[in-house]
């Protein structure tokens, strides 16, 4: 099932009725749908869809060559004589006409075969207006330089350039048409909006039994999460060590290095790749005056895996129930804190649609220690922008937020300047204290207002 990517297609569809040459570059972590994205876009236009493979370059040559042939009713068993020849006889097909070119997982072609994307732009160069050229892929990090690198024949060609990433929260309760709020809820604050994740969920079954099907059973989809969501590696046993490092609150350089005994130098280089594609993200924390780096898992689901299953894959092929209700307490503090995410993205959606009066920064969580308060301080989000200050505070727990929640949270961001307009929003899954509601300059957020 396709949903969403409203936006993206709005971008794919704009360039292609351009009278224009264009070079797309799509990327994205893997299995984020970038393939699914493309296809559909594709499908009622004249296109050639070509999913390069871990192959030789003639053997991604001689696999090009049967597509080509097939949509031009050819012998499939010719193999062009070189990508040249391949790429003369697809402009020859087409002639004056608007046609795509995609090349996914373009990086598998041009690691084997240095020259290729020599060859890409020289055919890119020769064309005329009518073609529409795609490359897209999951290795971030190669795409970026294959495009920014002042060295890369690509270089400064690209018309567009789209980094796919989850769903907005809109479009992915397309996903949970008919399902009660507070499972949807667990849901997403477990997977946030990853469509790979949420179209594997069979909706007819409790979030639980879903769990214990997808995650806790050595026959799920998502029992060896990593192997099908991190880009291909030949040291994934560096990438599992600091991604299990990081799920259990070693945030630093310093803390992982000591943690899996590693150089920092080292740590930091696998860590700009695990930043480059999105799994790990860089924050911030002010300790007075100084700041520092910390870096989270923003996947919630492979943050829980790192944290839950990792350490007991073996154990749970042997007894999958009993391990389950182990780490029942897991599962629960991992919805929890995964419902400040679902919060920030139907803030997020508010902010792009200019619901909250103007458009802020990114609403991130903030957090300081030795504050002047004499404690540390921590706010689930927060953003300032033309003299206002934007205060978010989530609790997902069976009682409902407290009075006292409030004022403490008003104590937190006393330490910012008492000039700025507050305006708070508090998300809730229990409801709210009578008193807060009367409260000037708070919107109160329960479920039912967070999913529809």
């Amino acid at each position: 099932m396709f949903v969403g990517r409203e936006k993206e297609l709005r971008q794919l569809n704009r360039a292609f009725e351009s009278k224009s040459k264009e070079l797309g570059v799509i990327y994205g972590r893997r299995r984020i749908g970038k393939t699914k994205l493309i296809d559909h876009f594709v499908k009622d236009k004249p296109h050639l869809f070509y999913q390069a493979k871990e192959d030789s370059s003639y053997g991604n040559l001689r696999s090009f060559s049967y597509e080509l042939n097939k949509l031009m009713s050819l012998p499939l068993d010719f193999v062009y004589s070189s990508w040249q020849a391949a790429l003369d006889a697809l402009s020859g097909f087409f002639k004056n006409s608007r046609f795509i070119l995609c090349i996914d997982e373009y990086p598998f072609i041009t690691k084997q075969d240095k020259s290729f994307s020599s060859v890409i732009e020289e055919f890119y160069d020769h064309s005329n207006d009518n073609l529409m050229l795609l490359i897209s892929g999951s290795d971030v990090s190669f795409l970026k330089k294959e495009i920014r690198n002042k060295k890369s024949p690509l270089y400064k060609r690209k018309t567009f350039e789209m980094n796919v990433q989850k769903l907005p929260l809109e479009e992915a309760l397309q996903f949970f048409n008919g399902v009660d709020k507070e499972t949807t809820c667990s849901f997403l604050s477990l997977m946030s909006t990853f469509p790979y994740y949420l179209s594997a969920i069979n909706t007819n079954n409790t979030f639980e039994d879903e769990i214990k099907r997808l995650v806790i059973n050595e026959y799920g989809p998502f029992f060896n999460l990593p192997e099908n969501v991190l880009s291909k590696s030949n040291k994934p046993d560096i990438y599992n060590a600091i991604l299990f490092a990081i799920a259990n609150r070693k945030t630093n350089i310093s803390d992982i290095s000591t943690f899996i005994k590693e150089e920092t130098g080292k740590v930091s280089k696998y860590l700009t790749t695990l930043l480059d594609s999105e799994v790990v993200g860089k924050r911030t924390t002010f300790n007075g005056n100084k700041k520092n780096n910390y870096y989270v898992i923003t996947d919630p689901l492979l943050k829980f895996w790192y944290k839950v299953v990792y350490p007991n894959q073996g154990r749970i092929i042997i007894n999958p129930d009993m391990i389950f209700d182990e780490i029942k307490t897991d599962l629960k503090q991992a919805v929890e804190f995964g419902f400040e995410d679902v919060s920030l993205l139907y803030l997020n959606k508010l902010n792009r649609t200019g619901k909250l009066g103007r458009v802020y920064p990114e609403i991130q969580t903030f957090k300081a220690d030795n504050t002047r308060l004499g404690r540390s301080v921590e706010i689930d989000g927060l953003a300032e922008q033309d003299g206002h200050l934007l205060v978010v505070e989530c609790k997902y727990r069976k009682d409902i937020f407290t009075l006292e929640m409030f004022e403490h949270l008003k104590e937190s961001d006393s330490i910012f300047n008492k000039n700025l307009i507050r305006e708070y929003y508090l998300f809730s899954k229990s409801g709210f204290d009578e008193k807060i509601k009367e409260t000037f300059n708070v919107k109160l957020i329960d479920l039912n207002t967070l999913l529809s």
